[in-house]
């Protein structure tokens, strides 16, 4: 895909607004867009088989990317100066929270994702700034030297075992992000052997980021832009685990003889189909390459025919995962026939 196929990512920024304006149930615009249209209209939708295309440089795709990072921001910014500054009702208030923080965790996350990956100081800051916006910042440190080492292994939070229900996995994987960060955190420590530890602890200074944003939205607003801010952060929090969940569901990582688990391949994560309608999520659904080859781009990741495949886009597996039983029934004769 070239670079300006991702623009269309912008009509959800552009759906928060306008729910805004027109007021009342339209604030609920993005989720009945995202789980309901989308997911309908895709079952009318021509497709196309997925491949990922490099277009002539790196260059677009990088800026591309970049260029998300201050929309998102100034969205951010005005929905929560919106909420703590204009009387809405409930209905309002809670729609355009939940709109904000799908959008904060489809676009966020997944950019956050992609730029804690990168080499470049300027791809990392901002990565950092998009979970410092969504005040999970320990993500980083626990996702690039938590999961991508231990994914499909018990002592990954990440890693759904089969007939774990979202429901019991979500506290458990929350919880275990940040343990997992705290323990990586220690031992990079530990083995720098930094003579004031505290100056150099990323946690630390990672929770003090967050209490400043806290208290700035608190104190240059109110207590009503607070609790807006938070209810945003919480609903991401939950999109980006509910994903999480789908991406490594049931598989699990062989022990060899040697005691060591065999090396992360393409059978282990969850591609999102072969068929690409009209929606890419910067190569989210190629999450099988992404684990064999973290460094790559999104726009180098390819589709690997050896992994599982969900029966549908992540719209509707979003959903089908809320349902257990329906989940179970589905997913795990899939696993069984890809083991």
């Amino acid at each position: 895909m070239k670079p300006v196929n991702y623009v269309i990512l912008l009509f959800l920024p552009v759906m928060v607004v306008a729910g805004y304006y027109l007021g009342g149930w339209f604030n609920f615009l993005v989720p009945a867009c995202c789980f309901f249209a989308y997911p309908i209209a895709n079952l009318f939708l021509s497709s196309a088989e997925q491949h990922a295309h490099r277009f002539s440089s790196q260059a677009g795709y990088k800026n591309l990317a970049l260029a998300f990072v201050p929309v998102l921001f100034a969205l951010t910014a005005c929905c929560v100066y919106m909420a703590g500054t204009v009387k809405m009702d409930v209905i309002a208030y809670a729609g355009l929270a939940v709109s904000l923080g799908i959008v904060n965790s489809i676009i966020g996350f997944t950019l956050a994702h992609e730029f804690i990956h990168r080499f470049s100081k300027t791809e990392q800051l901002a990565g950092y700034f998009l979970l410092l916006q969504n005040n999970y910042m320990h993500y980083g440190i626990e996702h690039v030297s938590g999961h991508h080492v231990y994914a499909c292994t018990p002592a990954d939070p990440h890693t759904a075992g089969i007939n774990e229900s979202v429901y019991s996995f979500l506290p458990r994987a929350i919880l275990g992000t940040y343990k997992n960060a705290i323990k990586i955190e220690r031992k990079r420590l530990s083995r720098e052997h930094c003579r004031i530890p505290v100056l150099h602890n990323r946690m630390l200074w990672f929770g003090v980021l967050q209490i400043v944003i806290m208290l700035m939205v608190l104190f240059m607003l109110n207590l009503h832009a607070l609790l807006f801010f938070l209810l945003q952060n919480i609903v991401a929090i939950i999109m980006l685990h509910i994903i999480n969940y789908m991406q490594h569901y049931g598989l699990m990582r062989k022990v060899k003889d040697t005691g060591r688990y065999e090396k992360i391949d393409a059978h282990h994560a969850w591609n999102t189909g072969r068929k690409n309608t009209s929606l890419n999520l910067f190569q989210l659904e190629n999450h099988a390459d992404h684990h064999m080859h973290p460094h790559r781009s999104f726009e180098e990741l390819q589709h690997t025919g050896d992994s599982p495949e969900h029966p549908a886009g992540y719209s509707f597996m979003v959903l089908l995962s809320l349902i257990p039983p329906l989940w179970f029934k589905i997913m795990n004769k899939r696993i069984s026939s890809n083991i």
